[in-house]
């Protein structure tokens, strides 16, 4: 249904605005009038033939449910779309990025007043990071020792021996002790260096967080620690608690801040991955699946799973660069991805 309203738009402070809607009486009539009409023809009752129970009736007896059901139109329909194009003219014309859903306002909506619904909106202004190259951050390289193979080793015999026999590798995928001790050798080593860059990367980011300061809204806090809730949960309802908002608060704050470094970091560089990183991380993939990197790529096509896998490669690049590494590349049959 087509509406006439005003609009009023309030910024509380430079991260807030509330929109105030208004929809006059007269409006508000016109709209119940209209829906008076279509929900008659759809009633019945006994001494009326269908769809003929007289107005001043129907009215008497529905009036106040067909109020509600316009009122229902209205906000969640016409007046929610204007809000949406307000928001999408701000994201285009003054680059604000939402920070958390609009919460919902005051609704006053009586019988014979003006329709007002308020809605308030929290809003990230534009953030460019600044002073995040030579930062004087790199990754400490790492070693495994024979003595941390040889204790992982003699764990795996205490687990998987059986007493009186030959100790037989092929339960773990292995075929000898040699073997064992290389793969052994090489998960130690990823997971050092993975430690490694992590801790690297928290150093860069701290002194990049240091230099770049910005307000992080509450709005967006418990957002997104009510999201982490409901992802760890797999429940879209779970709504969080003042406790546990605070013993999150800190971790969500330090992410918040990572995610728009980072984003920042990718728009001013243009970074992307190449098709060798792409198809290094579909390697990877294929391996840890021990199935076929063709058929690996071409489910992953097929789903749109290489368009996160490139996403996320975007973020590490990001990464990468605060601390000096580049991403690894493994060539493969040339193929568009």
């Amino acid at each position: 249904m087509a509406i006439n309203c005003q609009t009023n738009i309030i910024e509380t402070d430079e991260n807030h605005r509330s929109v105030e809607f208004t929809v006059s009486f007269s409006e508000m009539n016109r709209l119940f009038e209209k829906s008076i009409g279509e929900f008659r023809k759809q009633v019945s009752m006994k001494g009326f033939r269908p769809g003929q129970v007289p107005k001043q009736l129907f009215v008497s007896r529905f009036g106040e449910e067909v109020y509600h059901e316009t009122v229902e139109k209205v906000v969640n329909g016409e007046l929610r779309e204007e809000f949406e194009k307000l928001i999408e003219k701000w994201k285009t014309e003054e680059k604000l990025e939402i920070a958390a859903p609009a919460e919902h306002g005051e609704l006053h909506a009586h019988r014979g007043e003006d329709l007002t619904y308020k809605l308030s909106i929290a809003l990230n202004k534009p953030f460019t990071v600044q002073n995040y190259k030579d930062l004087g951050v790199k990754v400490s390289p790492v070693v495994v020792s024979e003595d941390e193979i040889n204790e992982i080793l003699q764990d795996v015999h205490k687990k998987f021996a059986k007493e009186g026999e030959e100790f037989d590798y092929s339960v773990i995928g292995a075929k000898d002790e040699e073997d064992l001790k290389t793969r052994i050798s090489d998960d130690v080593l990823a997971d050092k260096q993975r430690n490694a860059r992590m801790n690297a990367f928290k150093e860069a980011m701290d002194k990049v967080i240091e230099q770049n300061p910005f307000p992080v809204l509450e709005e967006q806090i418990k957002y997104a620690a009510e999201r982490s809730l409901q992802r760890q949960g797999d429940e879209e309802n779970i709504k969080i608690t003042e406790e546990q908002l605070e013993s999150m608060r800190s971790d969500v704050i330090r992410a918040i801040q990572e995610e728009r470094i980072l984003r920042s970091i990718i728009e001013q560089e243009s970074l992307k991955p190449t098709q060798a990183q792409v198809d290094a991380r579909i390697q990877t993939i294929a391996d840890s699946m021990r199935m076929d990197f063709t058929m690996v790529k071409d489910t992953m096509r097929k789903n749109g799973q290489i368009n996160k896998i490139r996403e996320n490669l975007k973020v590490e690049l990001a990464q990468c660069l605060l601390t000096g590494e580049t991403l690894p590349e493994k060539e493969q049959p040339q193929e568009n991805v």
